[in-house]
């Protein structure tokens, strides 16, 4: 895990710093006094857990907070305050987060880490495939940078698990007279942009690579489509006869839907 630290008193900063670091499970810290560097660290680099001073030089620890948000949607954060009261501000602000008293004790820091990764632990994937094709973390839409690695991941996804080539990709995510090479280059920066998200949402592992192909891991994602299959009644009864509209590669695949479970 990388860890962002904001505290303006550099002795208490310091204490935090090795506080984070003697935990086994973060990897890597970066420790600023002025929330300014810190939130541009934060623009071009991973960040899973924050260590938040709440009063900071200008921007106060609630508003770098909502902003490290914004950058890294599933972020954990972290108050490191000596005012209780500030609390109830950060939840008025419907800011998720944890609160550790200054001066903060390494024991703190690691029991809070460990709360952190059960929450992690228990997150999973959902994947909705009826209708319009569409990913949620949390409740939250997922987003994507490129339109072609969200297609990328609704192929995956309708082969349930099953390796798909990177020429077989090509075939059947582009136009018929793509180039070969070209196509290959084309799936190479789809999947490259796939893995970013996953990767920023904390769920990259529900994607792996086999053999000079792609495929999904069904166990780590929640979808209505995977269920059904399974004999799922409510995900069978969710089914009106409607699959993955946006990308018509995905007709095959309706039609043994509405064969299997009966609508039309």
């Amino acid at each position: 895990m990388v860890a962002l630290l904001v505290d303006d008193e550099k002795r208490l900063l310091n204490s935090l710093s090795r506080a984070v670091q003697s935990v086994p499970e973060i990897t890597e810290t970066a420790a600023f006094d002025d929330e300014y560097e810190a939130l541009e660290f934060a623009k071009s680099n991973k960040v899973d857990v924050a260590f938040l001073d709440i009063k900071l030089h200008e921007m106060d620890g609630i508003t770098l907070a909502k902003e490290l948000i914004s950058l890294h949607p599933l972020i954990s954060i972290v108050f490191c305050t000596g005012y209780e009261s500030y609390a109830l501000d950060a939840i008025k602000m419907h800011i998720d987060a944890g609160y550790l008293m200054k001066p903060v004790r390494a024991q703190e820091v690691y029991d809070e880490i460990s709360h952190i990764l059960k929450k992690r632990s228990k997150k999973k994937l959902q994947v909705s495939c009826f209708g319009e094709f569409d990913v949620f973390i949390e409740g939250k839409t997922m987003a994507f940078s490129r339109k072609r690695a969200k297609e990328l991941f609704a192929f995956l996804i309708d082969r349930r698990g099953h390796v798909v080539s990177v020429p077989s990709l090509a075939i059947g995510l582009l136009s018929e007279d793509t180039d070969p090479v070209r196509g290959k280059n084309i799936i190479y920066q789809a999947f490259k942009s796939l893995r970013s998200a996953l990767l920023e949402y904390g769920v990259d592992d529900v994607i792996l690579t086999s053999g000079g192909g792609y495929c999904v891991d069904p166990s780590k994602i929640d979808c209505d489509y995977f269920r059904a299959l399974d004999g799922d009644p409510d995900a069978v009864k969710a089914f009106d006869g409607r699959y993955m509209e946006q990308y018509p590669w995905a007709e095959a695949t309706l039609g043994y839907l509405i064969r299997t479970l009966g609508k039309n």
